[in-house]
């Protein structure tokens, strides 16, 4: 759970990002939310932490944009069953192609 000022201001930047979001990633507004306000609670928590101001630069915004709409793609990727993620040891998660991942592959390639 994120500090009540993260979730409001999380909440805001998400509406101004949605329509956007669900455009691009073809998804329905419901299944886009839950994961876009995950990637914007988790990016502006450092934040509040550390400066206790919400104030995002105008590169702040894109990259965070650039997250959710990563995250969502992942995602929706993952749930097709075309990617899976796994942790290294330095507990970063890389991303790969599953079997049915790499088939499309060849088949797009050709």
């Amino acid at each position: 759970m994120y500090p009540i000022p993260v979730i409001e201001i999380s909440k805001e930047i998400y509406d101004v990002f949605e329509e956007n979001l669900v455009e691009e990633i073809k998804r329905p507004k419901e299944w886009c939310k839950p994961i876009g306000m995950e990637v914007i609670s988790e990016f502006m928590l450092p934040k509040f932490l550390s400066e206790g101001e919400l104030k995002l630069t105008e590169k702040e915004i894109d990259t965070l944009y650039r997250k959710c709409l990563a995250e969502l793609g992942i995602t929706s990727l993952k749930e097709k069953g075309l990617v899976d993620i796994i942790e290294n040891e330095n507990g970063e998660e890389i991303v790969f192609l599953t079997s049915e991942g790499k088939e499309l592959n060849k088949k797009l390639g050709q």
